[in-house]
């Protein structure tokens, strides 16, 4: 991995392009789509139409930092990567512009990989102690929040690792 002060001069500009290329996408079209598809549904078609095109958006934007998802367990250490970059800007300016929309879609990726590698679960948009717009999944007896994770990880740095996360919640509880 290149030094942190390499990365920073490298990612910045990447950042703001990812910005852009969201705009011109309509991301957060999507995102408003994703929010009114879900009023107090479960996981239906619709919502996996939504969350698939959230996961090729996420795959996407990882191209951009010359990372690869592949849905495995060891790409959580990818999405990781590019969260800490992503908080490194964010602190660095304090724009939140498109943040959460990145968070959204690698929070789908990461439901994603636990499905793929470690059995369905059901993702809703409320829950009922952390309220609207939450989007809890229901996974092996438990509850998780990878949006939440992906956004405290953008928002709040390297304290809320979400390889960590994963590595506890679902890699040592699924074992």
């Amino acid at each position: 991995m290149l030094p942190l002060k390499t990365r920073r001069i490298i990612y910045a500009p990447v950042v703001a392009n990812l910005r852009k290329h969201m705009r011109k996408i309509g991301l957060f079209t999507l995102l408003l789509i994703f929010v009114i598809k879900m009023n107090g549904q479960n996981e239906n078609s619709e919502l996996k139409g939504l969350k698939s095109k959230m996961i090729e958006q996420a795959i996407g934007v990882a191209k951009e930092f010359d990372v690869i998802l592949d849905f495995s367990d060891n790409s959580i250490k990818n999405v990781e990567s590019i969260l800490s970059e992503l908080n490194v800007e964010y602190e660095r300016t304090k724009n939140d512009e498109g943040l959460n929309g990145l968070a959204y879609m690698f929070g789908f990726y990461i439901v994603d990989v636990i499905e793929r590698n470690h059995g369905k679960g059901r993702l809703e948009r409320h829950h009922s102690e952390f309220g609207e717009n939450s989007f809890p999944f229901y996974w092996n007896d438990g509850t998780l929040f990878p949006m939440g994770w992906c956004q405290k990880r953008i928002f709040d740095g390297k304290e809320d690792d979400i390889e960590f996360k994963y590595r506890v919640f679902v890699l040592e509880d699924n074992d």
